[in-house]
């Protein structure tokens, strides 16, 4: 009688001497934009037709850029910052409400995108026309 294996679990690899390997860095990858979880009346289309475009241009000139060197770059050019979730005014989604901190990009001069990263991608949430909507700039 043929004996079916199945693939260890998490808990038996360990019993088994088997390693997994560690989670990737990501820092080396250029980011991925996702915009499935952006939230109405922040979305793109809340934008003038002119913030529509330099947020392309931002994302096209992010998505030329590592992790690494967006985490290095100014936070009010290129680069990122991360803001503690109570200074959100808007709804937080569901599957992001245990979120402590958000991740902001800047798309107009200081205008910012926020969202979460996972591995390389960057939720986009939220996109704010004119400053103080999302959260106050103080």
């Amino acid at each position: 009688m043929a004996r079916v294996s199945t693939p260890p679990t998490k808990k038996g690899e360990a019993s088994l001497g088997i390693k997994t390997p560690p989670p990737r860095s990501t820092g080396k990858s250029t980011p991925v934009f996702c915009f499935r979880h952006i939230q109405p009346k922040f979305d793109v289309k809340a934008l003038p037709i002119d913030r529509q475009a330099q947020l392309a241009q931002a994302l096209q000139e992010r998505g030329r850029m590592t992790w690494d060197e967006i985490t290095l770059a100014p936070r009010h050019g290129l680069g990122s910052e991360l803001l503690p979730r109570r200074q959100i005014k808007a709804p937080i989604p569901a599957g992001f409400e245990d979120q402590e901190r958000f991740l902001v990009l800047r798309y107009a001069g200081k205008l910012p995108m926020v969202g979460t990263r996972t591995n390389d991608t960057f939720h986009i949430l939220w996109i704010e026309a004119e400053f103080g909507n999302l959260y106050d700039h103080s």
